[in-house]
């Protein structure tokens, strides 16, 4: 982001889905706040994994001991979290400070710059996840736009999901499918060899679980037909 030249430039885009037939709104609602729960999760932990590659260490990397209010009246940069758990080398505080993203709701991460506190995902960040269109009727259409990476993870996170995104790129001829590949995804930034082995570590149990909770979310409302784009490109649809 322009503001923050330490972030590095991440990939912005929208996916669109339909869900199957008769799903109470309810449920849908449920769907799209896990949904979006779960992207900020994965862009947070892609961005810690970016920062740890390029050296960063561990004790510049704090989460705030309490989720983010459900309707914060101000930007997460200016927010007064009282108490932090920072990542530190010793064996003891990874652990505290894994646990935290990985059992709240809305973890809040920062990184420390030397001068305050920067949030590494911020509901004020263009890629930041949002719900752009929706529509309740049978079968319900949901519209989101965020870091187009992760959201692809999360619509592809079950094995059926990821056997038909690879079906439909070997099905593919032409701009399209190499479109798709060359989305950084945020398992693969994740996965990086280039991240510290500690840091990967706790970030691939992260993936695992936000992965594992989203295909059953997936399957329970049948996410089909996804379509994705780039911002300023043409539709991929799948």
């Amino acid at each position: 982001m322009e503001d923050y030249p330490e972030f590095e430039e991440i990939q912005i885009g929208s996916v669109s889905c339909l869900g199957k037939e008769g799903v109470p709104v309810w449920g849908i609602i449920h769907y799209l706040e896990q949904t979006c729960l779960n992207h900020m999760k994965l862009t947070t932990v892609q961005r810690i994994c970016e920062l740890s590659a390029r050296g960063i260490e561990n004790y510049r990397f704090s989460v705030a001991a309490s989720s983010a209010e459900i309707f914060p009246s101000e930007s997460l940069l200016d927010s007064s979290f009282r108490d932090y758990v920072v990542m530190a080398d010793n064996e003891k505080s990874p652990d505290s400070f894994w646990k935290v993203i990985s059992s709240y709701k809305r973890p809040v991460v920062f990184y420390n710059n030397g001068n305050r506190k920067i949030p590494l995902y911020d509901f004020t960040y263009p890629e930041a996840v949002r719900i752009t269109s929706f529509t309740e009727q049978s079968p319900f259409q949901v519209d989101a736009k965020g870091v187009v990476g992760a959201l692809i993870d999360l619509v592809y996170a079950g094995e059926r999901e990821e056997r038909a995104r690879q079906i439909f790129l070997n099905e593919q001829i032409g701009q399209s499918a190499r479109n798709i590949e060359a989305i950084v995804r945020a398992s693969a930034v994740i996965s990086n060899s280039n991240v510290p082995e500690g840091v990967r570590r706790y970030a691939e149990q992260q993936l695992i679980n936000c992965l594992g909770s989203q295909a059953k979310l997936n399957e329970k409302v049948g996410i089909n037909q996804v379509t994705i784009r780039l911002d300023g490109q043409i539709d991929v649809k799948g």
